[in-house]
């Protein structure tokens, strides 16, 4: 499989996993997969105070995959809160796998690029995502992300809203590991 067919089969299955995505959405399915979780770890005080209040916010729920790949070849992935903590996950784990997954991953700004250009040839008239997206819309989108220099995002509002998303992103070492400490078979979705 090339790197485009892994590419589209990672944003394909993520658009029929989350119907609600808009363009933002996949930009940070994309960034996510480019730069991993450093942008988030300012401090890991921060990380583990953020960590807890979102703990907070949600019930714990066998209900969403523990283990989501949001890279082509899996080595990117996300840890879901609900699920993680129904099955008696740690927060200090998860948030020591966290913190060392930001240190493993070094974020590429031509690889970001080259995959948001791929992803709006997608979206032409002749792409797998025709009609879709708005190409226009897709360009002018990515050429603001690009002059910002890839930027981290959230996710839309109307993504939020019906999917609830809580999770964190990990290397797939650390994943792994977590799974094994968790006395879980690692699968990844």
């Amino acid at each position: 499989m090339s790197d485009d067919d892994g590419l589209l089969g990672l944003i394909q299955s993520h658009l029929q996993r989350y119907p609600a995505s808009d363009i933002m959405d996949i930009y940070k399915l994309l960034h996510q997969a480019t730069f991993g979780p450093g942008h988030l770890i300012a401090s890991k005080k921060h990380a583990r105070e953020w960590l807890e209040r979102e703990a907070e916010l949600l019930t714990p729920s066998a209900r969403e995959p523990l283990v989501e790949r949001i890279h082509p070849e899996g080595d990117i992935v996300r840890i879901h809160l609900r699920p993680y903590l129904a099955l008696g996950g740690k927060l200090k784990l998860l948030l020591d796998a966290f913190v060392r997954s930001a240190g493993q991953v070094q974020g590429d700004h031509d690889l970001m690029a080259r995959r948001w250009s791929f992803f709006v040839g997608e979206c032409h008239t002749d792409g797998a995502l025709a009609g879709r997206f708005d190409v226009p819309g897709a360009l002018l989108f990515g050429r603001i992300r690009a002059r910002e220099n890839w930027p981290a995002m959230h996710h839309s509002p109307g993504y939020v809203a019906a999917y609830k998303p809580y999770y964190r992103v990990l290397t797939r070492g650390e994943a792994v590991d977590l799974c094994g400490q968790l006395k879980v078979p690692f699968e990844i979705v």
